[in-house]
């Protein structure tokens, strides 16, 4: 897709529209530098001269500003439509095809790649007139005389003073426009680092597209304030150099001994090699660069739609349970890594095992062993390559995969802290203040306007604000996966001995991969992985303990 593809896509029709007034704003120019050179080399009414001459300097200014406008706010809705484009796609599609591409080159297609074509849009407008107005002028070629050099550095003076008056409103608009991109970069790393937990909360996921939508707008709002701003002042640039050659031909003669000829030659000269010609030598490379970028994000978009196939959209999944099971059926289940070429991949199954609601289950095994797999399996977020797994003896399709994940409250060992409680937005302040202090991080941060003041604490203390999001959540199965392994004595104590007790009292499901093999009499069943499948399964009768949480 080109530019100019872009623009007649994105433009409802405006397509011929800009091209009309691209061309009149051209012949405009072009028709009033000849009306100047007529008046200037033959006799005549020069009032009648006059008037013409200022009705093109009117189109011109009227046509012009309307095509570098439009250009604008049609290239910015657009590239709006796409940043939110591709954000549908990231949150459809699959998690392993997300793994695959990475986030570097979704971060360089979005930011670097998206603001080269926004750059672009008032160098192609003027790039439209300029192309008009070199194939009217091309029959101009004179020369400069000093008194000519004289006016032309004070209009210039005259007309640098009026830009940089408007450097201080341009500068806010910029600095705007900065702090939304580093906003809206800021946003789409949370969402890919926490691509997991969205596809198991469908609320949060939408909370975080609401509020990435919000800052695409003021991102888009802002862009195109500063550069309508620039814009104006390269029409003030051809407005000047109208002035310019409007007193050469009516000034100039009155103080200077010049002839007719003379003028002829200076208007041609002034005219024809400023303007356009640096309006289309400067245009072509920025084209290049802008289709270059296109065809970038194009590329990103087709892989995010090949990692989007088969997903159902969560407003279309079917949910047969209601947030209420009994029993979690792997039969057979075997997975295997996809990979681009036929070679060996780590795979795991296949694998027989049934988890019950209310049962405590500690997954162990070295590295290596499949335990993550294991996981992302048993949560939907990886499809089962063969065998079935079913929920109260429903298999998990495509169809209801996402109201099954709807099941699961998860804290990843690589987990990830929304900058907001996405998800549950609607919290009760003074339950998560409670929260705060019985993880014995009141101390450490405070939650204020759905989110939390501070996230940058330590690896354990992170893990606990994980932990009241996940209470907060109140699903029916816990999974943790090493949350003890990063907190001191007393809170890995506090975990075994109060919270999973606590958790399985309220009849929470609970799946913990842990290596704490003095806490395994809290489990009803430790299950031990090795290479990819299950080793054993030993029966624990657990202790009935518990205290109230939250």
């Amino acid at each position: 897709m080109t530019l100019w593809e872009l623009i007649r896509r994105e433009s409802s029709g405006e397509g011929r529209s800009l091209i009309a007034s691209a061309t009149l704003a051209g012949g405009a120019n072009a028709l009033g530098i000849a009306l100047i050179n007529a008046a200037a080399t033959e006799g005549g009414e020069k009032v009648r001269s006059f008037i013409l001459i200022a009705l093109c300097v009117l189109l011109y200014i009227v046509c012009s500003r309307r095509t570098y406008h439009r250009t604008t706010a049609i290239i910015e809705q657009a590239l709006k439509k796409i940043k939110l484009r591709v954000i549908d796609k990231i949150e459809r599609a699959d998690l392993q095809g997300i793994e695959r591409l990475g986030t570097s080159e979704i971060y360089d297609r979005i930011t670097e790649n998206m603001s080269v074509v926004s750059d672009s849009a008032g160098i192609t407008a003027n790039f439209l007139q300029s192309l008009c107005i070199l194939a009217c002028a091309s029959i101009y070629i004179l020369s400069l005389s000093p008194p000519a050099f004289m006016l032309l550095m004070l209009l210039n003076g005259v007309g640098m003073m009026r830009y940089f008056a408007r450097n201080t409103e341009i500068g806010e608009h910029l600095r705007e426009v900065a702090r939304k991109r580093v906003t809206f970069f800021d946003q789409i790393t949370d969402m890919l680092k926490g691509v997991k937990e969205m596809r198991l909360s469908r609320r949060r996921a939408q909370d975080v597209r609401q509020d990435i939508s919000v800052t695409t707008e003021e991102l888009r709002s802002a862009t195109v304030n500063a550069n309508n701003l620039f814009n104006d002042n390269l029409i003030l640039a051809q407005c000047v150099l109208f002035v310019l050659l409007i007193t050469m031909v009516f000034v100039l003669p009155q103080h200077v001994s010049i002839d007719s000829v003379k003028v002829t030659t200076l208007v041609g000269a002034v005219l024809f090699f400023w303007s356009p010609l640096g309006g289309a030598v400067g245009g072509m490379p920025a084209y290049k660069r802008s289709n270059m970028a296109l065809a970038n994000i194009e590329a990103l978009e087709e892989k995010l739609e090949r990692a989007a196939r088969g997903v159902v959209p969560p407003e279309k999944a079917e949910d047969p349970w209601k947030g209420e099971f009994s029993t979690i059926e792997m039969d057979d289940v075997r997975f295997a890594y996809a990979t681009e070429a036929d070679e060996h991949a780590f795979q795991i199954g296949p694998m027989n095992l049934s988890i019950t609601r209310g049962e405590v289950v500690f997954v162990v095994g070295g590295n290596g062993s499949g335990k993550s797999t294991f996981m992302k399996v048993l949560m939907g977020l990886y499809p089962v390559t063969s065998g079935t797994l079913c929920l109260d003896g429903t298999q998990i399709r495509a169809e209801n995969v996402a109201s099954y994940r709807e099941m699961f409250s998860v804290i990843f060992a690589d987990f990830h802290l929304f900058s907001k409680l996405y998800g549950v937005l609607d919290a009760d302040e003074q339950l998560v203040q409670r929260l705060l202090k019985q993880m014995q991080i009141a101390d450490k941060t405070s939650y204020v306007d759905a989110r939390f003041t501070t996230r940058s604490l330590s690896t354990g203390q992170r893990k606990r604000l994980a932990m009241i999001v996940s209470l907060l959540e109140d699903r029916p199965i816990c999974v943790f996966d090493e949350w003890a392994a990063d907190q001191d004595p007393e809170f890995r104590r506090y975990f075994y001995d109060e919270l999973i007790p606590s958790l399985k009292a309220r009849g929470k499901t609970v799946i913990a991969v842990t290596h704490d093999d003095r806490y395994f009499h809290y489990a009803d069943r430790v299950v031990t992985l090795e290479y990819g499948q299950v080793k054993s399964i030993e029966e624990h009768a657990t202790r009935s303990k518990a205290a109230p949480v939250g």
